[in-house]
C-alpha cells in the first residue's frame, strides 16, 4: 500500500500546526474532500493486506502499527468523488491532523512527475 506523497494523504503533527503549499512551477497538487474520501485502511481487502504483513491481530497493537506506519493517513477517492487542483502560484495553507484539530485535515496528493517532464517547483513550510 503507497504511503507517499503521490497517494492522497493527510499531514499530521503532534502539535497545533498548518501546512503551507505552494507550486510555483509545474503540475500542481491536488486536493479531494473529506466527505469523497475513503481511509485506504478500512477498506477490507487491504485491512486483511495490511494484518496478514503486521502478522498478530486486529487490536490496539495493530492500530498503533498502522498509525506508526502513516497507513491511517492515506485515502481513495469514492466514486462520486471531485478532484481539485491547487492551481500554479497559490499559496494555500491547508488544514493539518494535530490533537485537538477543530477541523479535518486536507486530504491531497503531489502529482507524479512524467517522463521529459520537468520537475516541478513547491514550496512546503
Amino acid at each position: 500500500m503507497p504511503t507517499d506523497v503521490y497517494s492522497f494523504h493527510a499531514d499530521r503533527a503532534t502539535a497545533e500546526t498548518d501546512t503551507y503549499l505552494c507550486t510555483y512551477h509545474g503540475p500542481a497538487s491536488e486536493g479531494l474532500g473529506n466527505d469523497e474520501a475513503q481511509r485506504r485502511m478500512d477498506i477490507p481487502e487491504t485491512r486483511a493486506e495490511l494484518l496478514k504483513l503486521f502478522g498478530g491481530e486486529d487490536d490496539d497493537t495493530f492500530r498503533e502499527y498502522l498509525n506508526k506506519n502513516c497507513h491511517d493517513l492515506h485515502y481513495v477517492p469514492n466514486s462520486k468523488a471531485r478532484l481539485f487542483s491547487f492551481g500554479v502560484g497559490n499559496l494555500w495553507r491547508i488544514a493539518v491532523d494535530y490533537p485537538g484539530s477543530p477541523v479535518p485535515p486536507c486530504i491531497h496528493r503531489a502529482p507524479k512527475t512524467l517522463p521529459g517532464q520537468s520537475p516541478r517547483l513547491l514550496l512546503i513550510s
